[in-house]
Order: structure tokens, then sequence, then C-alpha cells
């Protein structure tokens, strides 16, 4: 899963984005205009696909006035998420924020270099 990702979101609350994530010895690192992303990953060890990973992201705004996909303004978040890589270099993921019932997300993956 190493690399650079570009990726596209979407919540049920109606809200959508898309930025950049760098994925490196089990780290995450990335944005999007508002937010900054750091987190973990863990993905299988076997280069079958598809392939199950999981990550914890904290997204946290560096704007004020920054309206997050789940409609909440200068809130750090806390992302939950399972995902699938049906290939080398495109993936799937949904997720849940922590304390926000009812929420969740979608994100498209695809791996840049």
């Amino acid at each position: 899963m190493e690399g650079l990702w570009t990726i596209e979101f979407g919540s049920n609350a109606g809200m959508f984005g898309s930025g950049v994530v760098v994925l490196r010895e089990g780290k995450i690192e990335g944005g999007d205009a508002s937010y900054y992303y750091v987190g973990s990953y863990k993905d299988a060890a076997a280069k079958q696909y598809p392939a199950a990973f999981q990550a914890k992201i904290a997204v946290k705004p560096f704007l004020p006035g920054s309206e997050s996909v789940f409609k909440t303004f200068n809130r750090e978040i806390t992302l939950n998420l399972e995902g699938t890589l049906s290939d080398e270099n495109n993936a799937v993921a949904v997720g849940t924020p922590e304390g926000m019932e009812g929420m969740n997300l979608g994100i498209r993956l695809k791996r840049r270099s």
C-alpha cells in the first residue's frame, strides 16, 4: 500500500471532498484544502487481491471556519476505516467518525506513485 494516493470521499451528510495521502511503513499523512490527516494503517501481508486493510486517522482543521464532510466546524475528527485493495493501485474504504453516531464515510483511493 505504500505510496502517494489521491482520495475522493463523501459522507451521508451529503458533503464531498478530495485530497492526498502518503502511506509509508504503517503511517498515514496527508490533507485537503482545510484539514490535515495523520494516522496509521494495517494491510494484509499477502500480495493477493482483493486484500483487506484497516486505518485510524485523525482529521484536524488548519483553517478557521473549516467545515468537514460531516457538517462540523473547527472540530478534530477521528475516523475508523475498513477497506479493500482491488489491485495494487485502487482501493475503496468505508468508515465512521468516533462520537458521531449515524454518520459514515465512503472513500475511493488511487495510487499515483
